[in-house]
């Protein structure tokens, strides 16, 4: 194995195992000459190395040089198994058919969440109610139904939900679900207003901008505490 990857690529120096310098622990290092012949007589079972890292030179066992290549040649060999079994794998499974996908468990199911938002609104929650009237008003994930969603928006609306007043004021406002009045726009509209709903002080500003006086002197009555919420409510 060529120097330069085992640079790169040294297990052995980091098991402490192999060819290596005795000064810097290099592991660059190539054979040496004798320096004499009594050197190489006196030196049975070892070989002169030089480190080309901090050019001293040392002696080693014979067998410390193939040690090194072969722990380190052993790594690598492991490693490209380890790849080779990754992209197997990933090959495997991206040939896997779909018919034999794990199924859709409920959880990913569309159905749910309108389901739960559904028994929410059945359990009383304002929130709830007021989205499933917006969802029933624009047919957003279930049919359009514009007399179910006024129905929603109205308990909403009763719970003093300013959202849903507000909601709810649209709603008379425009004629969505309900008859067109503006008088009782203008009541919840204000009632949202007073619950701090800012959308709703601009929006009652800008309807008391296309009313007539006899329908301004009917809200200006409606909106008397003394009204039942009963009167608020008005058939379609």
């Amino acid at each position: 194995m060529p120097t330069s990857i085992l640079k790169y690529v040294d297990v052995a120096r980091l098991v402490g195992i192999g060819l290596q310098c005795p000064v810097c622990h290099g592991t660059d290092c190539r054979p040496s000459r004798w320096l004499s012949k009594a050197e190489k007589l006196g030196a049975e079972g070892f070989r002169p190395y030089r480190c080309n890292d901090c050019t001293h030179r040392f002696l080693a066992r014979n067998s410390a040089s193939l040690e090194r290549i072969l722990i380190n040649c052993t790594a690598v060999a492991m490693l490209c198994f380890g790849v080779w079994l990754g992209v197997d794998l990933w090959l495997e499974s991206a040939d896997k058919p779909m018919s034999v996908l794990p199924p859709v468990s409920a959880s990913d199911d569309p159905a749910t969440p309108a389901q739960k938002q559904q028994e929410a609104a059945d359990n009383g929650d304002p929130a709830a109610m007021l989205q499933l009237g917006r969802d029933l008003a624009t047919g957003n994930k279930r049919p359009k139904d514009v007399g179910q969603a006024a129905n929603w928006v109205q308990l909403a609306a009763a719970t003093g939900n300013p959202e849903a007043m507000l909601e709810l004021g649209r709603f008379y406002r425009d004629g969505i679900g309900v008859a067109q009045d503006s008088a009782r726009a203008y009541v919840w509209l204000s009632r949202a207003a007073a619950a701090k709903n800012t959308d709703a002080v601009l929006e009652r500003e800008a309807l008391v901008g296309t009313m007539g006086e006899a329908p301004l002197k009917v809200a200006l009555e409606l909106s008397m505490p003394t009204q039942p919420a009963a009167a608020l409510v008005r058939p379609k």
